[in-house]
């Protein structure tokens, strides 16, 4: 969601701010899960073994004894895989601050892309937009959205979309960059953007308040935006140590 104390959202130079509230909805998807195949892991490959009986070997260029060149083992890593990728296609503004809980609001055009930001499966799904202003439930907050536990331990949560994958299903995994839905304003947003939330998995989804951001997400944004791979597990373990997994509502719905 977008809004400040004195309006919905706020303008820094010429971009909007997002300074607003987002939360979750509680129920996940009834579809039936599709399984996604992981991309394949990149291996290093070894050659070159020393023969168990050894040839005399003529003197060496360099003017070494025959005999005292022995065979080397070659290792050719190949180029690293991207862990985390930033989770909006296109241009894209977000702000170092949220409201009142650790979050990142994305403000990009409606219909972009929204992408996974790790690798890890679909633990929640919501296909169905069921906000109501006068109710202002927050598990209803977000609108359409999707949450995922990641290979690393770690949920990584998006609201807001206009559409969601067919693809994206409960149970499914989906891999680093794999798209997620698009852009748009469901649920209590103002303008379209990206609710953007990392934090432990705990109930997976039924715990809309920590679902929807435990931690700043926008470290590890500055770094995956830049192609870099910054990994929020130690955060994340530091603050399930501190904290646990809530069962209550830490703020009122």
């Amino acid at each position: 969601m977008l809004r400040s104390k004195i309006g919905r959202f706020v303008l820094i130079g010429m971009s909007v701010v997002a300074l607003g509230a987002c939360g979750e909805p509680a129920a996940r998807s009834a579809d039936a899960p599709t399984f996604v195949t992981p991309s394949a892991t990149p291996t290093i490959s070894t050659e070159g073994a020393a023969p168990s009986s050894p040839a005399p070997a003529p003197p060496s260029a360099s003017g070494a004894p025959a005999g005292s060149a022995t065979p080397t083992t070659s290792a050719t890593p190949e180029a690293k895989a991207a862990t985390h990728a930033f989770p909006v296609v296109g241009k894209a503004s977000y702000a170092h601050v949220h409201h009142d809980y650790p979050a990142t609001d994305i403000i990009t055009a409606c219909g972009n892309k929204v992408v996974a930001a790790s690798s890890g499966t679909i633990a929640y799904v919501v296909r169905k937009d069921t906000w109501n202003a006068k109710v202002n439930a927050g598990a209803t907050r977000g609108g359409l959205s999707v949450g995922i536990v990641g290979d690393d331990g770690v949920r990584y949560y998006g609201s807001h979309f206009s559409a969601i994958d067919p693809a994206i299903q409960v149970g499914a995994h989906v891999s680093t960059g794999q798209t997620l839905g698009r852009i748009g304003e469901t649920g209590d947003a103002s303008a379209c953007h990206l609710h953007f939330g990392i934090s432990p998995p705990c109930a997976r989804g039924s715990d809309w308040w920590t679902q929807r951001g435990t931690i700043w997400p926008w470290p590890y944004l500055d770094s995956w935006r830049k192609g870099g791979n910054k990994s929020p597990v130690a955060e994340i373990s530091a603050w399930k140590a501190k904290n646990g997994c809530p069962t209550k509502p830490r703020v009122d719905p």
